[in-house]
C-alpha cells in the first residue's frame, strides 16, 4: 500500500510539472514576425518616414521591443487614425534609431539602436553633445 501511494504521488507530480511547463510555454511563447500589431507599426512608420531608407530588420525589432513595453493602446489608437498616435510613433522610431546619431543624414540607411526611453537611459539622449 506504501508503494501504491508514492507512485500516486509521483505521477501526480509529474503531471502537474508538465501541466505548468505547458501552461508557461504558452503564456510565454515567442511574438511572431507576422503579429498584426508589428505589422500595423512597420506600416505607420513607413507611411510617416517614407524619404528614410529604414532596415526593415530594424524595424522588426523596434515593433517586438513596442508590444514588449505594452504599448497596444498606443497601436490601437494609431490604428484607428489618430494623428497624435502616429506622430507619437514616428518621433519614437526616430529617437530609437541611429538617425539623430548621423546627424539626421537622409542619404543612409536608419537603423534601430534600441527603445528609447529617458527614464531609463538618459544619457542616450542623440541630442546631447558632450563637450
Amino acid at each position: 500500500m506504501a508503494v501504491w501511494n508514492k507512485r500516486r504521488a509521483f505521477l501526480g507530480a509529474v503531471a502537474a510539472l508538465s501541466l505548468g511547463i505547458g501552461l508557461g510555454r504558452w503564456f510565454y511563447r515567442p511574438r511572431q514576425l507576422d503579429d498584426p500589431w508589428a505589422k500595423q507599426t512597420a506600416t505607420t512608420v513607413r507611411r510617416l518616414l517614407p524619404y528614410l531608407q529604414i532596415d526593415e530588420d530594424g524595424l522588426a525589432r523596434f515593433a517586438q521591443d513596442l508590444l514588449a513595453r505594452d504599448q497596444h493602446a498606443l497601436l490601437r489608437r494609431a490604428s484607428a487614425g489618430d494623428a497624435q498616435a502616429e506622430t507619437w510613433l514616428g518621433q519614437q522610431f526616430l529617437l530609437s534609431s541611429d538617425f539623430f546619431w548621423h546627424g539626421a543624414d537622409e542619404a543612409k540607411t536608419v537603423g534601430y539602436r534600441t527603445y528609447y526611453d529617458p527614464y531609463e537611459l538618459p544619457c542616450a539622449n542623440p541630442f546631447a553633445h558632450w563637450e
